[in-house]
């Protein structure tokens, strides 16, 4: 009876932390602190860019970037419009697939106290497919990046640039982010990068995936983040699956960086009701936060983390993220696996008067 008692506390003790852990906060208003991230002024933005569909090459998506570099502009950052074309052919199940695309990036940049340091570069694309407004792919990285720069700027400012890169054709096959590091000398300034993304209408933030030898960016992560949600499987599991994100560009020309993104409501990704009223706010409240914690301490660091050997981490009850070598791993498994094999075996009583308590004769012993 005991053991049931005690399996009944811990399956509802775990559904408790389950149900704790995927709590969004809550989104905070317009009127809030200039100092911290608003959800309420962040949705203005959420709106007027995810009005409509606006995938690349449509009137509707050059309305979204005259609306991006409006905004970035009035945030006092320099801007750029960069008009380039990219081509590109991957293989699939056996198929030879070709793509390409004449795409119009978007970079602003809050300049620093010393514009000799590498920059840090936060990543967003502001086109959507086609058949959606795309309110979370990918208006929500967008309306967050734009928030963030204007909180460092409220705070006095970041110690190294600040750079907003607003790609356009990501849907399209990744166009403005290759275009952008295959072709734009501010790509050749930037040394620590954060990308935003999302593959639903809502849901808890993931930091998902980081740049190879990730030892000091997760670091970084772990000082700077509070409550997060982050596992290194998971960066493991994607590794393995054919997709990609504008990060995949720097992760593979070895810059370090965080790729974060929310996977809740599926049925709104890519659809038509993937539109602001639909959007969960406390995803985008959750977005801003975590990667304003991040690049607020990758900004005002004196130095940004460079490939380190990697960690294994993931978040535990509490809100806490623990991470370790891989080796620390491997010993606590070897330890586990070395008290299994000392553990002394139940003894045999089957055929024997062990046990035996009956005041009765008792029954006939075994030889053995």
């Amino acid at each position: 009876m005991g053991r049931l008692i005690a399996l009944v506390v811990a399956l509802v003790l775990g559904a408790f932390l389950a149900w704790r852990g995927a709590q969004l906060p809550e989104p905070k208003p317009s009127d809030a602190p200039p100092t911290i991230f608003s959800a309420g002024r962040a949705m203005a933005d959420v709106q007027a860019i995810a009005a409509r569909p606006h995938p690349v090459g449509s009137a509707a998506n050059r309305e979204v970037r005259d609306h991006v570099v409006a905004r970035m502009r009035a945030l006092g950052l320099e801007t750029y419009v960069r008009r380039n074309s990219t081509f590109t052919t991957r293989e699939r199940a056996g198929e030879l697939r070709l793509s390409g695309a004449t795409v119009e990036n978007v970079i602003g940049v809050l300049p620093g106290r010393d514009r000799s340091l590498p920059a840090v570069a936060l990543m967003a694309h502001y086109d959507s497919v086609p058949n959606s407004p795309g309110a979370a792919d990918d208006t929500t990285g967008v309306a967050a990046a734009l928030e963030i720069a204007r909180v460092i700027e409220a705070r006095g400012g970041p110690g190294r640039d600040l750079m907003l890169v607003i790609t356009d054709g990501e849907e399209a096959g990744l166009h403005g982010a290759r275009a952008f590091f295959d072709q734009d000398p501010l790509a050749k300034r930037i040394g620590f990068v954060l990308n935003m993304e999302a593959r639903g209408n809502g849901g808890r933030v993931q930091m998902f995936e980081t740049g190879r030898g990730n030892g000091e960016s997760v670091r970084l992560f772990h000082a700077a983040v509070r409550n997060p949600s982050a596992s290194s499987l998971s960066t493991f599991i994607y590794e393995q699956m054919p997709n990609g994100t504008d990060f995949t560009l720097p992760k593979d020309a070895g810059l370090q960086g965080l790729n974060f993104a929310f996977i809740g409501r599926q049925f709104d990704y890519h659809s038509p009701t993937s539109t602001p009223a639909n959007l969960e706010k406390g995803s985008l409240q959750e977005m801003g936060d975590q990667v304003l914690a991040a690049t607020a301490t990758a900004v005002a660091a004196p130095v940004l983390p460079a490939k380190a050997p990697d960690l294994v981490y993931s978040q535990v009850p509490g809100g806490w993220l623990i991470a370790y070598p891989p080796l620390a791993g491997w010993a606590v498994l070897a330890v586990a696996a070395g008290l299994l094999a000392l553990e002394p075996g139940a003894p045999d009583t089957r055929g024997s008067c062990a046990g035996w308590t009956s005041r009765a004769a008792p029954p006939p012993c075994s030889s053995r």
